[in-house]
């Protein structure tokens, strides 16, 4: 069950949609969430770069403009949050620090159930409005579940009907764990699931699926429905599962990290296609 929810916030559409899924999920589990916000220290010195000689009285007044403009910006990010999580009626709290934004996203995360963070980040507010590269760094070394949330959202209203849910389960250990954490994390009786499995052999794959929804069941989810399919899994979902599917749980390969991938894993696409939220297990 989840009780701790990081939120890191940064001024883009993506937090706002992490901000409404994440008071959603505390509303369910009763959780406390966390708005963290980072003043990118080492960022803003490496957009002024090397100092020349004299130059240094300048360097320190664009130093001093950029932090100015971090922590005003940083103001109006926790001052929504807190509006929103009252708004909701969710238990929160605010966490101001300084550092680059994935290193202090990662640390805090050991002490939280999930982090949920947008599929692009801007975490290096004060100095860039290109996204960076937070996502990639948190996935390649948080041991926290992830969900990672497209700009736009689409979740239902969950006292009047149930989220959709696609667990991509082929019996590898990343697809396991991430299904482990789902089941772990999931509230009851809010979900109707699917689990989807591309393999060629028959007998193989129902024996992963059946295994999976008794697991599944052990932990009461159990509005369950297999799906074996054959052909290629990314385009199976693309085609037949992405617009029914709220939330896709899928899986990451810890060492090598999510981007070190095949062009073409599932996971990867994911992201890049940005359309529906997905857990990613840790």
């Amino acid at each position: 069950m989840i009780k701790r929810i990081l939120i890191p916030l940064d001024p883009s559409p993506y937090t706002d949609s992490a901000l409404e899924i994440g008071t959603a999920m505390a509303k369910i589990n009763n959780a406390r969430l966390t708005g963290l916000v980072v003043l990118d220290i080492p960022g803003i010195e490496k957009s002024i770069g090397p100092v020349p000689l004299g130059g240094l009285y300048y360097a320190e007044k664009m130093e001093k403009a950029h932090r100015q403009k971090a922590e005003t910006r940083i103001h109006e990010l926790l001052q929504k949050f807190r509006q929103k999580c009252e708004s909701a009626g969710v238990e929160f709290q605010e966490a101001e620090l300084q550092g680059s934004p994935s290193e202090r996203i990662i640390r805090e995360s050991i002490f939280y159930d999930a982090i949920i963070i947008g599929m692009r980040t801007y975490f290096h507010f004060e100095t860039q409005d290109t996204p960076g590269d937070s996502l990639e760094k948190v996935l390649d070394q948080t041991i926290t579940p992830v969900y990672a949330v497209p700009e736009k959202l689409v979740i239902p209203h969950l006292t009047d009907e149930k989220m959709n849910v696609l667990i991509a389960f082929d019996g590898s250990l990343p697809s396991a764990r991430a299904m482990q954490r789902f089941a772990q994390l999931a509230p009851v009786d809010v979900f109707n699931v699917r689990l989807l499995i591309s393999e060629p052999d028959e007998k193989k794959a129902h024996y992963y699926l059946n295994q999976a929804e008794i697991y599944l069941n052990c932990h009461n989810v159990n509005q369950v429905q297999q799906e074996w399919i054959r052909e290629d899994i990314i385009e199976a979902i693309d085609e037949n599962y992405l617009d029914w599917a709220h939330i896709l749980v899928v899986g990451a390969h810890s060492k090598s990290g999510l981007f070190g991938f095949k062009v073409g894993s599932l996971t990867r696409h994911l992201i890049k296609l940005a359309r529906k939220t997905i857990l990613i297990g840790q």
